[in-house]
């Protein structure tokens, strides 16, 4: 229930009463009520000016968080709130809008005294001086943290695990003359950085917190059930997604999840000018997705899934897709295995760019390394992923990097690598990886090695289907 207050001498007693109360001013002056994890992470920051918080998905870290900055700004004399995340749309569309909506429903009378927009959060009196603002920083210009100085002063940093370390050199700047408050919280996706050395090395500074989805009143059951379906709960998708916890580094799980992870938040040189290729691992009418890769030099477009599409729509799909690229694609890689040669025909046939992949067959090229081809591809991913240049832009709630990380690998008596098959990941549970195969087909040629193929004209497959959206029959969390 919002405490009614109705005048300046009640809004400073109000404020003075809940200077290092934030549950109790998140309950009666915002009126919300917030879960056992909420309340614990508001609690512990009434005492400790340094708290980091790990995160399943789900848990209302950036509700808690919007809470955090609305009570400094209520309850400090002119603070400055610098808040900053990885991305535009972590910092804008979520934190952000949650602090908005957060501040249209608190007490009308505190209300008042604050303006939101787009890019600050500000005292309507003192808006140079009393304020939080949205920063979005990169590694090449973390100069946009700087400059935060008052005798208040919280620093936010959310999703904290994908804040290049540059920023945090920068925001360590911010400090106040009389208290200065930190406040890092993210799911836990890497093994480095100033947010997990937050949680080891430098524990010692930071009171930490841990949330568990399965500890959880507000984290959506259906969100966690998914991820134990589609990766298991010996998955590092599992422990950070759903656990809280960092992945781990040594498991049997061939590509690492951090190194994942860090190829998704990664900014990069435009691509436009450089060769693209499309990988295709085709399915029909069963219940496995087609998965289509496009990679343009070192940028992955997001996966585009196709389900219950004969051949010859799949074909069109992937001919349509071809002719409206500029440039067009060199090479067209499709999985030949059972319904994708028919796929391949089809594509060659109207003579498209294309070459038939044999993943399952085809000895590999390394064959001092890897058992054979499909192994090899995976070898190949990973090795683009250790050069830590490219960026994939993964649209579908970490599906495709859930795929190219569960999957387990083992040494033969050979000794070379073999990655776990289809039908064994099926068989513990979890789903086939078919945006990881479609994606480690377009590392199956160097592009340097690929035939210069920019000058294939418009080909017609006589009726294309239409480009729908990117499929997730599981959409909805």
């Amino acid at each position: 229930m919002i405490e009614v207050i109705d005048s300046d001498i009640q809004i400073a007693e109000a404020a003075s009463a809940l200077y290092n109360d934030r549950l109790e001013f998140t309950k009666k002056i915002i009126g919300a009520t917030p879960s056992q994890q909420q309340a614990e992470g508001l609690i512990l920051f009434d005492t400790e000016d340094h708290l980091s918080i790990g995160s399943g998905c789900g848990c209302g870290k950036d509700a808690m968080t919007a809470w955090n900055v609305i009570h400094y700004m209520s309850c400090r004399p002119f603070p400055k709130i610098p808040c900053t995340a990885p991305s535009k749309h972590q910092l804008n569309d979520v934190l952000w809008a949650e602090i908005n909506k957060w501040y249209r429903q608190m007490n009308p009378i505190f209300r008042s005294m604050f303006r939101w927009t787009k890019e600050s959060f500000y005292h309507v009196e003192h808006p140079q001086e009393w304020f939080a603002v949205a920063r979005t920083a990169t590694k090449d210009n973390p100069e946009a943290l700087q400059g935060f100085h008052a005798e208040f002063v919280m620093r936010v940093i959310d999703e904290a695990s994908g804040v290049p370390e540059p920023i945090f050199e920068v925001a360590d700047g911010a400090t106040g003359t009389v208290e200065t408050k930190e406040l890092m919280i993210a799911n836990p996706t890497k093994l480095e950085g100033a947010f997990f050395r937050s949680h080891h090395q430098d524990k010692d500074q930071y009171a930490t917190l841990t949330w568990s989805c399965l500890n959880s009143t507000i984290a959506p059951p259906r969100a966690v059930e998914k991820i134990r379906r589609k990766y298991g709960e010996d998955s590092n998708m599992w422990r950070v997604r759903v656990l809280g916890l960092f992945p781990l580094r040594d498991g049997d799980s061939f590509i690492p999840y951090d190194l994942a992870v860090a190829a998704k938040d990664r900014e990069i040189m435009t691509q436009k000018d450089q060769p693209m290729v499309i990988g295709v691992d085709p399915a029909r009418y069963g219940s496995d997705d087609t998965c289509i890769c496009l990679r343009r030099g070192d940028d992955v477009s997001p996966i585009i899934s196709l389900h219950g599409k004969s051949n010859v729509e799949i074909a069109r799909f992937v001919g349509n897709l071809h002719n409206q690229q500029t440039p067009k694609p060199r090479m067209i890689y499709v999985d030949v295995i059972g319904v994708g040669a028919g796929v391949f025909d089809i594509l060659e046939d109207a003579g498209f760019p294309v070459m038939a992949v044999n993943v399952a067959e085809n000895p590999a090229y390394d064959g001092v390394v890897y058992h054979r081809l499909r192994d090899e591809l995976w070898g190949n991913a990973r090795t683009w992923l250790e050069s830590r240049r490219g960026r994939i832009r993964d649209n579908s709630e970490y599906d495709f990097i859930g795929q190219i990380t569960t999957a387990k690998y083992k040494i033969n008596s050979k000794g070379r690598i073999v990655i776990e098959s289809k039908d064994d990941m099926k068989k513990r549970g979890v789903d086939s990886p078919n945006m990881a195969d479609a994606f480690n087909l377009t590392f199956a040629q160097p592009m340097i090695e690929v035939s210069e193929g920019d000058n294939y004209e418009d080909i017609d497959l006589q009726g294309g289907i239409a480009m729908p959206e990117i499929i997730d029959r599981d959409a909805g969390y």
